[in-house]
């Protein structure tokens, strides 16, 4: 092959060939073989593919610098609307309400109550019961401030009374005497009011504190 490549170019034109090759073999560019012609350019290119192998390839590189986010897109279009979803299971239908209008026996409930007067010698405190208490409590006692007892174990915090009871525990008390339970005609099965007698009337008085009735 060499022989032919010789013959065709000669002396000169072999030379140059083989330099230009031994260049394209280093990776260098055709810059130093300017004297041949295009035809014998090509010749040797192709003689130089022939005889090139691929090296072991080298270390990578370094990683380049992360570039810029590109500027955002423009919103898409509205999709169409998805198919309705089905339909839940209709639950059970509730008992009509109330369900109750009187307190289950055994049962308790508990409230909180005030009053504030000012020159009065009485001072009222009313209590609203949110279900009807039948029968009616069998006794109503008052728990002065920080006090207990055996039908009211509790406190003003942690208001209890025994079934049959009503507890009315006592907090705070300002320039009061005592207190009592009028009859005022009023149904006892739905509250309570109270009377409490002002020690002076020209300063005022006041009070508060918790309750809890339990059916008997």
């Amino acid at each position: 092959m060499l022989s032919r490549i010789h013959g065709r170019l000669g002396t000169a034109g072999f030379i140059i060939a083989m330099v230009a090759l031994i260049a394209a073999l280093a990776g260098t560019a055709f810059a130093a073989v300017d004297r041949l012609s295009k035809q014998e350019k090509k010749e040797v290119k192709k003689i130089a593919k022939q005889f090139a192998t691929a090296g072991a390839p080298g270390p990578a590189g370094p990683a380049g610098a992360k570039g810029d986010a590109g500027p955002r897109g423009e919103v898409g279009p509205e999709g169409p609307e998805g198919p309705e979803g089905e339909k839940g299971e209709k639950g059970e239908k509730g008992d009509p309400g109330p369900t109750e209008t009187n307190l289950p026996s055994g049962k308790t409930l508990r409230g909180l109550w005030q009053f504030q007067t000012s020159d009065a010698s009485q001072a009222y405190m009313t209590i609203s019961y949110p279900l009807r208490v039948v029968p009616e409590p069998l006794e109503v006692i008052f728990v002065e401030v920080g006090e207990s007892s055996e039908e009211c174990p509790g406190s003003v915090s942690d208001p209890q009374a025994k079934p049959g009871r009503m507890c009315i525990y006592a907090q705070t008390l300002v320039n009061t005497a005592s207190f009592a339970n009028p009859d005022t005609g009023y149904d006892p099965t739905t509250g309570f009011r109270g009377t409490f007698a002002v020690t002076d009337p020209s300063q005022g008085a006041r009070g508060y504190g918790s309750w809890a009735v339990t059916a008997k």
